[in-house]
């Protein structure tokens, strides 16, 4: 049973993320094991706790790699808040976060010194600190024995969001928070230590699933935790294969990719006990192929950087219909809503509404956000719609803001681009809405083309495929082909960029 106990009575996270001795990270073919890592975040968490005070803003910037992992648990280790950073984030982008959140140190992996000049100009008040021996100040410390004292709700980890619909935000999340995520995941019954357990993050580390969903949770359970610095499907068959993993958790155009290939190439997977598509919408046809032809039972997860990344997923649960996300996981509450905040009916569309221990108090420094999230009786607007069945699994359906209306009429881009996508010619599909002098609104797509597609009189027959799978309304006005769709670097679509 779920106990809610073991988050009030939480010390630091840090004490349950270097404990397993069976741990190890590989990157760029070298393997570290923990004991390594432990005396790597040793050595910079003294060097933080000599300079600045507890719960200072330490930024981390660096590629996936060991770097990034000791600097984020060196900041926890230290009593400070870690402030993870994209190390290719356009200039624009890092002033903007710089400015939201001011920065006492940025620690930056070598493999992202490059960045150190542009950081920088975005934040000449903070030390700026390349990850190497040479610039250690202070004495080592152990990173278990004298982690700093930290109560439950003391803010772990400052983690941007996305951003895909408008400006990132930083998400607080608590040592509460994130210690009930992991927690969480062990009370859906799902045992990772009947053997040992691999997993892979191809995800940045700076983004929820590959921040707590891939590092926190493998580094909880023991696991190796091989890091990637980008998706390439042959290195990663090859891993899996190399490394025996396990647990493999991607976006859904990791795995798009992965289900367009051979069945002998992507043999490795069936050996894999969990497969999660995450970050954004899975297109129901990619699960149906890895199951179907490659022989993998993939599930789709839902969460949200305000709830360190997992409501929703599969795990634990024997059967979950292709296109739903399964049950909410354990300690979470969760309600839809209508426009005026009472409950839907089973089938019925509405906003997820959740709460429990692992979401976030809010967005630092902006009350103003924080409260546009939270009914009067503080539950956690999520913003996405979706419905759920008898069985308590849902399956979302879009976001609020995204949402077009026509005419008076609600049309969901997912129901859309689920169509689109049903048609041989289409290999992704994106769905806005736009302003529209008669109808207040009509619905635009945009579609990226299967190889060998032919593009003459595509669009004319992909709005007469539209018209015979949806109510008229709901037809896109406009079909644009693209070389790709705008998705941002965690495999989420950037919806707001279609719109300029």
């Amino acid at each position: 049973m779920w106990s809610n106990q073991q988050v009030t009575d939480s010390a630091n996270l840090i004490s349950i993320l270097l404990t397993a001795e069976t741990s190890r990270i590989i990157s760029g073919g070298v393997s570290t094991p923990i004991s390594a890592v432990r005396a790597e975040t040793g050595l910079w968490a003294g060097h933080l706790a000599s300079r600045h005070a507890k719960g200072s803003h330490i930024g981390v910037v660096s590629k996936n790699d060991v770097s990034f992992v000791s600097g984020y648990l060196a900041c926890l280790a230290a009593g400070m808040v870690a402030v993870p950073m994209n190390p290719f984030s356009p200039e624009s982008e890092r002033m903007r976060d710089m400015a939201a959140v001011p920065m006492a140190e940025i620690l930056v992996g070598p493999s992202a010194a490059q960045s150190v000049p542009a950081l920088q100009t975005a934040a000449p008040d903070a030390a700026v600190t390349v990850m190497e021996s040479i610039n250690v100040t202070g004495s080592a410390i152990d990173p278990l024995d004298d982690a700093a004292p930290v109560e439950p709700d003391d803010v772990a980890v400052l983690l941007f969001t996305s951003g895909t619909a408008g400006p990132s935000k930083p998400a607080i999340l608590t040592h509460r928070n994130l210690r009930a995520s992991l927690l969480s995941v062990k009370a859906t019954g799902v045992d990772f230590s009947t053997e040992a357990q691999a997993t892979i993050a191809v995800v940045p580390l700076f983004h929820v699933l590959g921040l707590n969903v891939i590092l926190n949770l493998g580094l909880a359970v023991g696991a190796t935790i091989v890091l990637h610095d980008e998706f390439d499907a042959a290195l990663l068959l090859e891993d899996v294969t190399t490394h025996n993993v396990s647990i493999l958790a991607g976006p859904p155009n990791m795995w798009r990719a992965l289900s367009r290939m051979e069945p002998a190439q992507t043999a490795p997977l069936q050996q894999l006990t969990v497969a999660l598509s995450g970050a954004s919408s899975l297109d129901p046809n990619v699960a149906v192929t890895m199951r179907d032809v490659h022989g993998v039972d993939l599930r789709e997860g839902y969460g949200l950087t305000e709830t360190c990344g997992i409501l929703c997923s599969g795990f634990g649960t024997d059967q979950v219909d292709v296109g739903s996300v399964g049950p909410v996981m354990p300690g979470v509450e969760c309600r839809l809503v209508d426009a005026d905040g009472n409950d839907v009916l089973i089938g019925d569309i509405g906003e997820v509404w959740v709460t429990g221990p692992m979401v976030s108090p809010g967005y630092w420094d902006d009350h103003a956000a924080t409260e546009r999230t939270r009914s009067s009786d503080g539950w956690f607007r999520t913003g996405d719609l979706a419905t759920v069945d008898e069985s308590g699994h849902l399956s979302i359906t879009g976001r609020t803001k995204d949402l077009v209306i026509v005419a008076g009429f609600n049309v969901h881009p997912a129901e859309v681009e689920n169509v689109l996508q049903a048609h041989p010619a289409v290999e992704a599909a994106a769905v806005i809405g736009a302003l529209d002098t008669n109808t207040g609104e009509r619905v635009n797509a945009f579609v990226t083309l299967n190889d060998g597609a032919e593009h003459e009189g595509l669009e004319e027959t992909l709005r007469e495929h539209c018209a015979q799978h949806l109510a008229r309304y709901k037809v896109p006005k406009r079909i644009e082909i693209m070389e790709e769709l705008p998705i941002g670097v965690a495999g989420k679509l950037r919806r707001r960029d279609l719109a300029n």
